[in-house]
């Protein structure tokens, strides 16, 4: 129903389902998010519209917010907000606390534990063993996924017009030693893009820089690039094959109620929108 329309589009389907359905809306990114957030949403109160980008997302809440229209919130992805400005900001949108869902759920306990223990065993795999803690997990995954994230953040933040999405993380990893070889990000990213506005000797330099000033790693991670680099991980660490749409869906489906009410986005919503009581929105 809501497949590639625009905020326009998605705002008059919502005045259009607002004639035979009373409830509130959840305006979310994707079918990721539902994947997670469905399950726990309170039906009778709430229903779930997928807006398919976040783009589209901002421009519908946009429209409504300005009309008035009642009833319509919001979980976006962080994204860059607070690093970079002029992204919508209002009360009615809950943010995820890390990058995006997908990277939140990564850094809920036992989530990624669980995945190396369902596909990882035939490998060598174990609780407890050397390489399989969760904080190894998350330290090999981070490491790797970092630089694509740091050179996303750059492309935005100074207009390099650089093909981020889906990158190909597997070509620039040292199968040996997991590092990123910068000069092959660098390169690859460059090549992949048509537009790119910057050299490779620029761009290395802005690279550098602002790597040596992150101190809170994960921020500049997409729950993809996790995904991409947990893959890469599981073949070289325990030879388990495993694409990165398995991760996902595993990592989706592991949350449970408990882990949920975890994340910022449970007690975040209710904060901003019902004064706490997450009755409001989520199952009792």
């Amino acid at each position: 129903m809501f497949t590639e329309i625009t905020g326009e589009e998605l705002y008059a389907e919502m005045i259009m389902q607002r004639t035979n359905d009373t409830r509130n809306f959840l305006v979310v990114e994707g079918d990721g998010d539902i994947s997670v957030i469905d399950r726990y949403l309170a039906q009778e109160k709430f229903t779930v519209i997928p807006a398919n980008g976040k783009q589209t997302a901002l421009e519908a809440l946009g429209l409504a917010f300005s009309d008035s229209f009642d009833g319509v919130y919001s979980i976006l992805d962080r994204d860059w907000l607070e690093l970079l400005p002029g992204e919508l900001q209002d009360e009615r949108i809950v943010r995820t606390d890390k990058y995006d869902l997908d990277m939140s759920v990564f850094s809920l306990p036992d989530v990624y534990v669980s995945i190396a223990s369902s596909y990882c065993v035939k490998g060598g795999y174990r609780v407890g063993g050397s390489g399989c803690s969760e904080e190894e997990i998350r330290e090999a995954c981070i490491e790797m996924a970092l630089p694509v994230g740091v050179l996303r953040y750059l492309s935005e933040r100074d207009g390099l017009q650089l093909r981020m999405r889906d990158f190909p993380l597997h070509d620039v990893v040292d199968k040996n030693s997991l590092a990123v070889d910068i000069d092959l990000l660098i390169s690859t990213a460059v090549a992949r893009s048509k537009k790119a506005t910057a050299t490779h000797l620029a761009i290395k330099s802005a690279f550098l820089a602002e790597r040596s000033g992150i101190a809170y790693l994960a921020r500049y991670c997409s729950g993809h690039d996790i995904s991409r680099a947990f893959s890469i991980l599981a073949k070289v660490r325990w030879s388990a094959t495993i694409s990165i749409d398995t991760v996902e869906r595993t990592a989706r489906a592991a949350v449970s109620w408990a882990a949920f009410q975890q994340l910022s986005i449970y007690s975040d919503s209710a904060s901003q929108w019902f004064s706490g009581d997450t009755s409001m929105i989520w199952i009792e």
